[in-house]
């Protein structure tokens, strides 16, 4: 009796291996940014960017006809589609608009019972001189150089796949700093109102002469 109990039980294993012999659940939603994403872009105010995107699959397959809901969660801007069906591939965008002033705008996608929701992305209006972004991810700064006016503010800009990362302002500087070593989605401002070079590394990647690494130049 005991070894029909163990082939049985043998068998219900290679069945369910044959079934997902991927390692994919497939009764699994899951959601994860699309290629091209359109996360982290900029643009002048007022600007339409390109699509923001998401991918939809169940398992290993694509997730058609899914309700992704967008929102803007902070900063200004308006959104082409608050909510959007995923097609054939499982991919679902909308289109965000800045708003008038200049600063960072964070949009959300959702989708109800979906592993990776919700997922947020970046945009910046910025104006030259006084508004810049940089975004932190892949063990670089990018761009690693800016100039901005005096008063002027930079936005540094943890996107998603940012993991690890943080700001240490290279002596005399004491700023930009945001010391903690976090992962994104996260976001953090300075302003600067001293004429100079300020440059700065990430502890975790670089150092103050070498890895990742960054300067913001202040005319």
């Amino acid at each position: 009796m005991r070894r029909s109990f163990l082939a049985l039980a043998a068998l219900a294993t290679l069945a369910l291996a044959c079934d997902d012999d991927d390692g994919t659940n497939p009764d699994v939603l899951s959601m994860d940014f699309g290629t091209p994403s359109g996360d982290a872009q900029t643009g002048a105010p007022s600007a339409q960017l390109a699509p923001f995107r998401v991918n939809l699959m169940r398992g290993s397959t694509p997730a058609a006809n899914e309700i992704v809901n967008w929102a803007v969660a902070s900063g200004t801007g308006t959104l082409s589609v608050p909510t959007s069906t995923t097609d054939a591939q499982g991919n679902a965008e909308t289109v965000l608009t800045l708003g008038p002033a200049a600063g960072v705008v964070t949009v959300t996608a959702t989708v109800t019972g979906a592993a990776g929701s919700p997922l947020t992305f970046f945009a910046s209006a910025v104006v030259a001189g006084d508004f810049a972004q940089v975004v932190l991810t892949n063990n670089q700064f990018d761009p690693d150089e800016v100039t901005i006016d005096a008063g002027g503010t930079v936005a540094f800009v943890w996107t998603a796949a940012a993991s690890q990362h943080n700001i240490v302002p290279v002596a005399p500087a004491t700023i930009p700093s945001s010391a903690t070593v976090r992962n994104g989605p996260f976001t953090y401002e300075e302003i600067f109102n001293t004429p100079g070079n300020y440059d700065y590394f990430c502890s975790v990647h670089g150092t103050a002469t070498t890895g990742m690494r960054g300067r913001v130049v202040v005319q």
